[in-house]
């Protein structure tokens, strides 16, 4: 039957009757009918992609077809109470098509989230508006990766500027290439939307004029509730900033600024954002402006701002021209960012041992750092040791990224490890080529370092060969001795790639226990997969005092050994030669564990007539 001439009584009459198989064009489709009406359903993440081709077959891709009947599709969207997020990433052409869904779907009351990857046309967003206005709990509303053309900018903004949508926080436009005017369109409509907590207009050529009518939008605004404003990569100037800033001062609650890849603002535009960071109304707590081309002018500018007490926790200037000069600079401001936890420095051409020297300085100036992102800026040995003269005082840094400064040798790698052992827990050295003196270097440091989780390196760029392994595979599992295994590094959960891949099995393995157990567990379970006959001679001096602490022990140990054995399957290491020093443990029986605990008593019970004959003699 033709769609247009139905009416929503049409398919709520025929609801109850109607064959799923006949109005879809596959199995898959129909199912994901089948959950769209159940009570209840079960195994379903209760979100749906409308797609043109399937992806990975998932449950939730419906992939649209010439049998889909898309007014069916819109009422029993429209009718569900469990679908939570919508991804429209495909909609067939057609006005009468898009009139059908969107006649069932706009009486959809419960959606949370909807992301549109594909132009509905001006009817369709204008049709989406009775949706938006019916609906209560639509919270996230993001339109991405799509060109918007003039018309279709003018249907949103009729959408936009016909009503204030009160649920809706989130409002995302995403690499549209809009034109000037629809832009503008899009722009001006944002006055009926005061609600809006976070806003993103990025890749969308935001100039000049774009930012004129977001700061009268944004000045319009009475209680305004925003927090995060995106921009980047975008055409914004001087002039547009300057009047983006008068709009952010109605804003009392903006806590994220997003600036980054807008080349085009010089110092003189950093001028009028650093007033907006010295006014009573400011509160940011993340401003990003990486990729800016901001020199030593720039920062220069942005001094006055940063030296003015804000909230400031994280502070992006990565992508730029910033060089021992700047560095100095800003770092004499930063000691008023007393909140400041992130500093993203990368890719700024370069800094000498002069500017980390000045850089160290933010570790000794009380900033509880945790943060500080230093890749490829061609630092050397001589640069980093300056840099961590600082460190030495610093118990708050957790994560340094120094990935892509290719002339740190071990030499530099050891003086960080020393300086940086107590707080330090995630080192990037992506892109390095560190070697097995490196390797070697940052083994040993690991050594008794209980605060290290997380070493990130290229394992198929580095030069790191088995030798370089062998030598983190020791610190995690040193077999020498019970008391060797036992202090091994049972806390760092990742070596190399992401999840280590590419490390040798063994060593996977062990980073496996450290990441899924308590490190005393860890530490209890080496133990039982590389000491199966543990010698008892070394506690002998404790005497019997020891032996109910080995009786202890063993029933401590007992709850670890059966959950590794059901967590991994036996089979499953047999397969590595490489693993084969675990082969033993992972085909032992249950009665073979307690084997070992009735072996370790007798032991201890047969060395206790040598103690006795020691005490004789020693009368």
């Amino acid at each position: 039957m033709d769609t247009d001439k139905r009416d929503y009584e049409y398919y709520e009459e025929r609801a109850e009757y109607v064959k799923f198989e006949d109005i879809t064009s596959s199995e898959h489709n129909a199912n994901i009918f089948e959950l769209l009406v159940a009570v209840n359903p079960i195994e379903w993440n209760k979100k749906i992609y409308l797609l043109e081709e399937e992806i990975d077959g998932d449950p939730d891709e419906f992939v649209v077809g010439e049998g889909d009947d898309l007014g069916w599709l819109g009422f029993f969207l429209g009718r569900t109470s469990h679908l939570v997020e919508l991804h429209i990433k495909y909609f067939p052409a057609g006005k009468d098509k898009m009139n059908a869904f969107m006649d069932g779907f706009k009486h959809n009351i419960w959606l949370q989230e909807l992301y549109i990857s594909t132009d509905l046309g001006r009817d369709g967003y204008e049709s989406l508006g009775h949706m938006l206005r019916n609906n209560d709990a639509l919270v996230n509303l993001c339109l991405h990766e799509f060109d918007i053309d003039l018309e279709s900018a003018r249907g949103i903004a009729s959408m936009l500027s016909n009503e204030q949508y009160k649920s809706l926080k989130h409002l995302f436009f995403v690499q549209n290439d809009l034109g000037i005017e629809g832009l503008t369109d899009i722009i001006t409509s944002l006055r009926k939307q005061p609600q809006l907590e976070e806003l993103k207009l990025c890749g969308n050529n935001v100039d000049g004029d774009g930012c004129l009518a977001l700061g009268y939008a944004l000045e319009s605004w009475e209680g305004a509730s925003l927090r995060k404003l995106h921009l980047c990569h975008n055409d914004i100037n001087d002039e547009g900033l300057q009047a983006l800033v008068t709009g952010m001062a109605k804003c009392n609650y903006l806590e994220a600024l997003t600036l980054c890849a807008n080349p085009s603002i010089t110092a003189a535009g950093l001028r009028s954002l650093s007033t907006f960071l010295q006014s009573k109304s400011c509160c940011l707590e993340r401003l990003d402006l990486d990729q800016m081309n901001i020199d030593c002018a720039g920062v220069g500018a942005l001094v006055a701002g940063l030296s003015s007490n804000i909230p400031l926790k994280c502070l992006c200037l990565s992508g730029n021209s910033i060089e021992d000069e700047g560095i100095d600079a800003l770092v004499s401001s930063l000691p008023k960012c007393s909140k400041l936890e992130e500093l993203h420095l990368s890719e700024n051409g370069g800094f000498s041992a002069v500017g980390l020297k000045s850089l160290s300085n933010v570790f000794e100036t009380g900033l509880n750092l945790t943060q500080l992102h230093l890749r490829d800026n061609a630092i050397d040995d001589k640069g980093l040791m300056a840099l961590v003269q600082g460190m030495k005082s610093c118990r708050s840094l957790a994560k340094l990224d120094l990935s892509h400064n290719n002339s740190v040798t071990a030499v530099g790698l050891q003086a960080l490890l020393r300086a940086g052992r107590s707080s330090l827990k995630e080192l990037e050295l992506w892109g390095m080529r560190i070697g097995d003196d490196g390797a070697k270097v940052i083994a040993d440091e690991l050594v008794g370092n209980n605060s290290m989780e997380r070493l990130y390196f290229c394992p198929g760029y580095s030069n790191v060969t088995s030798k370089g392994w062998s030598a983190f595979s020791r610190i995690l599992c040193d077999t020498s001795s019970v008391n060797d295994t036992y202090i091994s590094n049972h806390t760092i959960s990742n070596i190399g790639g992401y999840q280590s891949h590419s490390a040798p099995n063994t060593t996977r393995f062990h980073l496996f226990l450290n990441t899924n157990f308590h490190s005393k567990e860890v530490a209890t379970l080496k133990l039982l997969m590389h000491h199966g006959d543990i010698d008892m001679m070394p506690f002998f001096r404790w005497k019997l005092m020891f032996l109910p602490l080995v009786v202890e022990w063993f029933a401590r140990a007992r709850p670890c050994w059966e959950a590794i054995h059901l967590m991994v399957p036996g089979e499953q290491i047999l397969q590595f030669e490489d693993m084969s020093a675990l082969h033993g443990f992972f085909t032992e029986e249950p009665e073979a564990y307690q084997s070992r605990e009735l072996s370790a008593m007798y032991k201890f019970v047969r060395g206790m007539p040598m103690l006795a004959v020691g005490k004789e003699e020693e009368e």
